[in-house]
């Protein structure tokens, strides 16, 4: 038996039921492979939220230079968000500050939810997919009973328990995929309040080195009792 043959049967012997559920194993595999790297850019951003934290403690003690020039040795995604308004805060570069930062902080906050919509997809369609595979199977059962004029409960069975593998593993899958989007959803939101948060008071904290609190003017001061004389 050549090569070829071998093959050729083996082609024969693989229904599309069988290929539905080596298709939806395809696609758990591939929601790993997206929930995982996911997960790791998430961690990626969570530490450079916290060490954004060191921008506000500068801009706090000493400035919105000293926090300009700590935002520079960032090295993670918040970097752009925060380099965006403490550059425009110091004039180097045109625009205005609190726009910019919410800009990059969107921009971020997309980054963060990116692929995550194969997730749900996958979670939504399985089901179905694996339903389409196992009516392919009951079918193919029934043809090959009416083919073969032999029934009776043992055989049908038989076949409608073969089918039903296919919704069983669509079923997993799409469990799988809701599990992971779910999960990836949940940091990505507590993330981007945390970084919300960070945003809000580094603006305020521009807004006032730019606009300083005038000193109160001391009633009968000097200048009021030059006045009066």
């Amino acid at each position: 038996m050549t090569l070829p043959s071998v093959l050729q049967k083996a082609l024969d012997s693989i229904s599309l039921e069988d290929l539905l559920v080596l298709a939806m194993g395809g696609m758990s595999l591939l929601v790993v492979a997206i929930a995982l790297e996911r997960l790791f850019f998430l961690l990626r951003v969570r530490s450079s939220i916290a060490a954004g934290g060191r921008v506000l403690v500068a801009a706090r003690r000493d400035g919105i230079a000293a926090a300009g020039r700590v935002a520079a040795t960032l090295s993670g995604p918040t970097r752009a968000v925060f380099g965006a308004g403490l550059d425009r805060a110091q004039g180097k570069v045109r625009g205005e500050p609190s726009r910019a930062m919410l800009r990059e902080q969107r921009r971020l906050q997309g980054a963060m939810r990116a692929r995550t919509w194969l997730l749900g997809t996958t979670g939504a369609l399985m089901p179905f997919v694996g339903l389409f595979g196992t009516v392919l199977g009951v079918m193919d059962s029934f043809q090959a009973i009416g083919e073969s004029g032999q029934g009776g409960f043992a055989i049908v069975s038989v076949g409608i328990s073969q089918a039903l593998i296919a919704t069983a593993v669509g079923i997993a899958v799409a469990l799988e995929a809701v599990v992971l989007f779910n999960v990836l959803q949940s940091i990505a939101q507590r993330l981007s309040r945390d970084l919300a948060l960070l945003v809000d008071e580094l603006l305020e904290l521009i807004e006032v080195g730019e606009h300083p609190a005038r000193a109160p003017v001391v009633a009968g001061g000097p200048d009021a009792g030059s006045a009066a004389e």
